[in-house]
């Protein structure tokens, strides 16, 4: 299996990143492991890579996934945001 050195890495993320590690009961190469895997299942479930069919599939999906569903409106939040 692969090795993955990281150089240079600011010390208050390795602090946050051992935190995460012992909030999830797992070792720090764990917790990594765990971080990548999910990392690339996103890209993987998102980015389409130029592929026109990848992207009609996904659009698909989502249509399929929020069919029926309303939404608030959020234009008066930004809004009041913006003014801020």
């Amino acid at each position: 299996m692969a090795q993955i050195l990281v150089e240079n890495l600011d010390p208050i993320i390795l602090e946050k990143l051992e935190t995460l590690a012992k909030q999830h009961g797992r070792s720090l190469q764990d917790e990594l492991k765990n971080i990548l895997q999910q990392a690339t299942e996103k890209v993987g479930y998102y980015h389409t890579g130029g592929d026109m069919e990848k992207a009609r599939e996904a659009v698909a999906r989502a249509q399929v996934r929020y069919a029926g569903k309303t939404f608030s409106d959020s234009t008066e939040l930004i809004r009041e945001d913006r003014e801020r």
